[in-house]
């Protein structure tokens, strides 16, 4: 079928117009003019004889012989990309996908050790509480799937997080009115929805404040304006660091989990194997020490 194709260029122009579903945005990504993507698109589908985009007023969307076509070509320029870059130049960083809470609040307080262990290697994080594909987005060396205790294709379980009760050391509630406690609740979706924190603790005694990110709650904490719930695995540097302490008046619930995946391309790699056992052993210490 390539050979049907004049030039693999009309395939790039494609993906970029129906990743961005505009030909402005594609043709400054391109550096050529709207009309000569316009013109790359039409020869493309000229010669596939179907159209790939519905073309409105002022915007245009994908048909669904479009989007077809759009998810195969991510997917093979992608790993395009990936082979022309390994062909350049070995990879001596190591790339991790993780969601933000944990880039900000585990890996970034611990980058100093890691410039310690892995010295000759930068560590790249690809934070996103979305979910990567592994089998598309080649560059990303291991990923960590923070959701519940259920296991998936290739995982290890790192740890099952534990919710406990933070405040400061010195921190003195107002007798005269309710605490303030601090909690996370994100946005609702279909993939993960929030840990049930409500059922673990009588929220009359309080006023509630939430946040769509536990750094927000660990900052609330650190400047005494109450309480807050927080996973013992986010929590650990700043109790480390002294910053809160936890509450022995309440008891720790189990949240979500932490699973670790290796891409299967990159999983026999000696780099990526010392790294994701240094990640294991950092949580088997955790263990160890009762702080998991």
């Amino acid at each position: 079928m390539l050979e049907q194709i004049s030039s693999l260029n009309h395939l790039r122009t494609f993906t970029l117009a129906a990743r961005y579903l505009s030909f402005k945005d594609a043709a400054t990504a391109l550096n050529i003019s709207p009309a000569a993507v316009s013109h790359q698109i039409k020869a493309l589908e000229s010669q596939l004889r179907l159209s790939l985009f519905e073309r409105h007023t002022r915007a245009i969307s994908l048909t669904a012989a479009g989007a077809k076509l759009a998810e195969a070509c991510e997917t093979h320029f992608s790993q395009l990309d990936y082979v022309l870059s390994e062909l350049r130049q070995p990879r001596t960083d190591i790339n991790i996908s993780c969601c933000n809470s944990f880039a900000a609040l585990w890996l970034t307080p611990r980058s100093g050790q890691i410039n310690d262990a892995f010295p000759a290697n930068g560590l790249k994080t690809c934070a996103s509480d979305s979910l990567v594909d592994l089998t598309r987005d080649k560059h990303i060396d291991l990923a960590l799937r923070y959701g519940r205790d259920e296991k998936m294709d290739d995982e290890t379980l790192l740890c099952t997080e534990k919710i406990a009760l933070y405040r400061t050391p010195g921190f003195m509630p107002d007798t005269n009115k309710k605490p303030v406690l601090f909690v996370t609740e994100w946005p609702e979706n279909e993939l993960l929805g929030n840990i049930d924190w409500r059922s673990e603790i009588d929220i009359s005694h309080y006023t509630v404040r939430t946040f769509q990110q536990e750094y927000f709650v660990l900052q609330a904490i650190m400047t005494g304006q109450g309480y807050g719930l927080l996973s013992n695995v986010l929590s650990a540097s700043a109790v480390e660091q002294g910053w809160i302490v936890r509450d022995h008046s309440f008891t720790p619930f189990n949240g979500y989990s932490y699973w670790m995946r290796l891409n299967p391309e990159r999983k026999d790699i000696g780099l990526i194997q010392r790294f994701s056992h240094w990640l294991t052993q950092e949580f088997s210490q955790y263990r160890v020490q009762g702080l998991l």
